[in-house]
């Protein structure tokens, strides 16, 4: 598996796995109108490319793939900054691992690689933001996040609960 910068044409790939992702990990408790289009591969590829052609700063955030003989299995999107207010350097907006490409450590190996650019930009704490009922994010408590803040939030009329985890050294996660 190779861990690398994003190029341009990984951006429909990105896309249909950020579906995927929102498929497998929401819709249990996601309302059904928000999530429609967010689960639609060809809304995704609009999104992500006028993202990565107009709104994308590399000065201030970074997006590497993880690239295996069947193509990109996952991507992570890390950012310079805060995130809830919790004290950290830079924080993880988006990580998702393709669902047939789980739990085979690309996503440790893409937080790996976030960890290495932030620390390049900006070493400090690392924050990670992920839907309280999603049924994935233990694993970041797993790797060591401590959940640092609970914040909720209205979508579409449903309150949702968020948990914000911290890496106060984010380097345990370099491995």
């Amino acid at each position: 598996m190779l861990i690398r910068p994003h190029a341009r044409a990984d951006a429909d790939a990105i896309a249909d796995i950020l579906a995927a992702g929102w498929k497998q990990a929401y819709s249990q408790f996601m309302p059904r109108g928000f999530l429609a289009p967010r689960i639609d591969p060809a809304y995704r590829r609009a999104e992500i490319a006028e993202w990565l052609d107009d709104e994308f700063e590399p000065d201030t955030e970074a997006l590497f793939v993880a690239e295996d003989e069947n193509g990109i299995a996952g991507f992570i999107h890390m950012a310079m900054g805060d995130k809830g207010d919790v004290g950290a350097a830079g924080h993880v907006s988006l990580l998702y691992v393709d669902p047939d490409s789980q739990r085979r450590g690309i996503g440790r190996a893409l937080l790996a690689e976030g960890v290495r650019w932030l620390a390049g930009k900006s070493p400090g704490p690392l924050a990670l933001s992920a839907y309280a009922d999603n049924p994935h994010r233990f694993a970041y408590a797993a790797l060591g996040g401590i959940e640092a803040k609970r914040v909720r939030h209205g979508i579409d009329g449903t309150d949702v609960e968020s948990v914000i985890y911290l890496w106060p050294d984010p380097s345990v996660l370099s491995g």
